[in-house]
Parts: C-alpha cells; sequence; structure tokens
C-alpha cells in the first residue's frame, strides 16, 4: 500500500514528514483535512490529533513517531549509538524551539509581541540553536554526523517558520543560515518545495501570523 499521510492543508506538523518522503523518493498519498470536516473526524482518532500516517499495517499517531518510524525505515537516525543519542537531544530541542516559534505565531497578543519577540526571544533562541549545531563538524555539516538524518530535517522546518517572520534575524547566525540553504538546494527537496504538492502556508489561516502565502 502507498504510504498514506493525514493532514490540514498546511505544512505544520506534517512538514517534516513530507521533507524525508521526498528526499527519500517515497511514492506517498495525502489525505487532506478541510476545517468543515474535522469536528466529525477529530473524535474518531485516538489522540484527536493529526497528522496520522498508514503503511505496510502501521497506523502511526504523533508527528514525532512519524519522523523516528520513516527515519529507522530509510537509515536517517544516524549509525551508531552516540548518533542516536545526539539525534533524539536535536530532536527534543526542536520541539521546544518549534513550540516556541509556532506557539508565538498563535499568540493573542501577536501584534503588540511581535517587535519584542523578534528583538529577543528569537535571537537568544537562534543563538542557542547555533551553538548546538556548530558541536557537530563547527556547524558546516549536518546536526548528527557526517550524513543526513532526519533531525536535519527538523531543524530546516524551524529555520523555515522563522524566514517568514525574520530573514532578517536569521541572517545574524551565519551557520544556520548556510545549513537551511544546504538542505534546500538538494535537488529533491528544491523540486518539492517550488512543486504544487506544497501546501502554500504554514498554519491555518485563523492564526494571527503564517495562516497566508504572504506570510508563509
Amino acid at each position: 500500500m502507498t504510504p498514506l499521510l493525514t493532514y490540514f492543508d498546511v505544512r505544520g506538523r506534517a512538514e517534516v514528514v513530507r521533507l524525508i518522503l521526498e528526499e527519500t523518493g517515497t511514492p506517498y498519498r495525502e489525505k487532506r483535512v478541510t476545517m468543515a470536516d474535522w469536528p466529525m473526524l477529530k473524535p474518531t482518532l485516538p489522540f484527536a490529533q493529526l497528522p496520522t500516517y498508514e503503511a505496510d499495517n502501521l497506523f502511526i499517531v504523533h508527528s514525532h513517531a512519524i519522523y523516528r518510524h520513516l527515519a529507522r525505515v530509510h537509515n536517517l537516525y544516524g549509525s551508531s549509538e552516540h548518533e542516536h543519542v545526539r539525534c533524539d537531544l536535536v530532536e527534543e530541542t526542536f520541539v521546544d524551539a518549534q513550540a516556541n516559534v509556532g506557539g508565538f505565531y498563535w499568540h493573542a497578543e501577536f501584534a503588540k509581541r511581535r517587535d519584542e519577540y523578534e528583538a529577543t526571544t528569537l535571537p537568544d533562541l537562534l543563538g542557542k540553536l547555533q551553538r548546538l549545531l556548530e558541536q557537530n563538524n563547527s556547524g558546516n555539516g549536518f546536526w548528527v554526523g557526517d550524513n543526513l538524518t532526519y533531525v536535519d530535517f527538523c531543524a530546516w522546518h524551524l529555520l523555515d517558520y522563522v524566514r517568514p517572520f525574520s530573514q532578517r534575524t536569521l541572517d545574524r547566525f551565519e551557520k544556520l543560515n548556510a545549513f537551511k540553504q544546504r538542505i534546500e538546494a538538494r535537488p529533491r527537496i528544491a523540486a518539492y518545495l517550488q512543486s504544487e504538492r506544497r501546501p502554500k502556508t504554514l498554519t491555518a489561516s485563523v492564526a494571527p501570523f503564517g495562516g497566508t502565502p504572504e506570510t508563509s
């Protein structure tokens, strides 16, 4: 069965799944749920959450469980216990970072707090991330070891969330910005980013930021 990814018609939590499948050349199908359909679908799901991923008699919920499954299947989880641990550490760091940035985009006082967040919170966050990147090969390659892993897509996804909000802040962090450019220059990723397959927005239209193509 061709894998089926079910999520809303936004990038959100499913984008890392798409990036892994695109990079590995894995055929997949998508079911994109509309906000009108969501109230009926929600109670049928184990934790009332999306995305879900179905393949090889597996039904997986929770986005990071999907990421790790795909990482194991496609040899994107490092090659030693040391690298497995590093993957786990980097992944958890980006769980927190994504909650920070994505949560702010949904904040009821987004417009009021935007300048302060851009001036203080965001640079502090990116500075910590760059220092973590620099622990591996001085920040000139991947986040783990010498080869691509699934956490590189977690990292790219977060940085691409920052891009429409404040590219000028991201530009201050040379290693992060260069890493982002290396990932999006990979042939299959570049093709996906330019394709009609990619959702047009970061998140739902009701969010204060990221819910329209102009903010994505």
